[in-house]
C-alpha cells in the first residue's frame, strides 16, 4: 500500500495536481493567428473572471473561438463576456446548459 501511495504522490507532483501548486492549464490557440493580447494577459483576464481552476487541478483554455480582427480592448471584452465558454471542455459546458 505504501508503494501505491508513493507512486500516486509522485504522479501528482509530476502533473502539478498536488495541493499548493498552481493549476496545469492547456491553452489551445492558432499558431498562424496572433491575438491583440498576448497569451499571458488572456490567462490573467480569465483568472480575474474566476473561471480558471483553483488549486491542484487541470484546466483547458480554448482561444480558438476568439474572433479575428479584434483590438486589445475588444479582445479583453470578448474574453470577459465569454470566459465560462472559453475555459473548460465543451462537453462540460453543454452538459451544464442541459441541466438548467
Amino acid at each position: 500500500m505504501k508503494t501505491v501511495a508513493r507512486r500516486i504522490a509522485k504522479l501528482e507532483e509530476q502533473f502539478g495536481t498536488v495541493a499548493g501548486k498552481p493549476p496545469l492549464l492547456f491553452v489551445i490557440s492558432r499558431v498562424e493567428r496572433r491575438l491583440a493580447l498576448d497569451q499571458d494577459r488572456c490567462i490573467e483576464i480569465l483568472g480575474e473572471c474566476a473561471v480558471l481552476p483553483a488549486g491542484p487541478a487541470v484546466g483547458v483554455v480554448n482561444l480558438l473561438e476568439v474572433p479575428k480582427g479584434l483590438n486589445a480592448k475588444e479582445t479583453e471584452r470578448y474574453l470577459r463576456e465569454n470566459a465560462a465558454a472559453i475555459c473548460g471542455f465543451r462537453g462540460q459546458a453543454d452538459a451544464s446548459r442541459r441541466q438548467r
